[in-house]
């Protein structure tokens, strides 16, 4: 790595690092928040509560590991050169992809109670919330697939190769087939009745990114590149 690269790649690193520190913060502010709102209350205002707490822990955690990995004492980093770097990167963005789609199904199983509230016409804010929170997760996955997303554009030179591009196609594919399946079955349920149909939606759109994410995932593995 030359030292132009070298003190770029440096800067790029303190700068992920302040982030990271600022979103573990604002987590934490978010989560003593929703404690704090969640005394005593029932009903919506308990759930919004529960939710912004829960939002703010994950954001505490994955911010808390992610400065960790990018601490200005850490300069193991620019000892990585050339394919160790490239294993590196391409192993991180495989377990992404493993990783995101069963968050994105976890919220999906929440969003469950939430498509009853709305089909009785019952919904509320945070009933819409809940449905929307999957939707947001399958497109984030397909995102990350296509390399699109802002870490794959900042390492576009070393996530990018043959091996990629293969096993981007097979994945992209995977999802079509089951968007286009999913697609066609809310078709039916919608001609059936249509505010069934409308809110099969979002768990069509989720399956359809999850599996993008597992499926390359998966291809990954099996390319004997996941060196862990």
């Amino acid at each position: 790595m030359h030292d132009d690269e070298m003190r770029q790649a440096e800067r790029a690193r303190h700068a992920k690092f302040r982030w990271m520190l600022a979103l573990s913060g604002l987590g934490a502010t978010a989560a003593g928040a929703g404690f704090a709102l969640g005394q005593g209350r029932t009903g919506d205002d308990a759930t919004l509560a529960g939710v912004l707490a829960g939002v703010g822990v994950a954001f505490v955690i994955g911010g808390a590991i992610l400065a960790w990995k990018t601490r200005p004492g850490d300069t193991r980093w620019k000892a990585e050169q050339g394919q160790g770097r490239r294993d590196r990167l391409q192993g991180q963005r495989a377990r992404q992809l493993a990783i995101i789609p069963a968050l994105s199904l976890i919220f999906l199983a929440q969003a469950i109670g939430a498509g009853e509230a709305v089909l009785n016409g019952e919904g509320r804010t945070i009933d819409y919330l809940r449905l929307a929170i999957p939707v947001l997760y399958a497109w984030l996955t397909p995102l990350i697939v296509m390399g699109w997303d802002g870490g794959s554009r900042q390492n576009r030179k070393w996530l990018e190769d043959e091996l990629t591009q293969a096993l981007r196609v097979r994945a992209i594919v995977a999802a079509f087939f089951v968007l286009m399946a999913g697609g066609t079955l809310a078709l039916g349920l919608g001609l059936w009745r249509a505010e069934v149909g409308v809110v099969a939606l979002p768990f069509v759109l989720a399956v359809a990114g999850s599996t993008a994410g597992i499926r390359f995932a998966w291809l990954y593995r099996e390319a004997g590149r996941d060196d862990g």
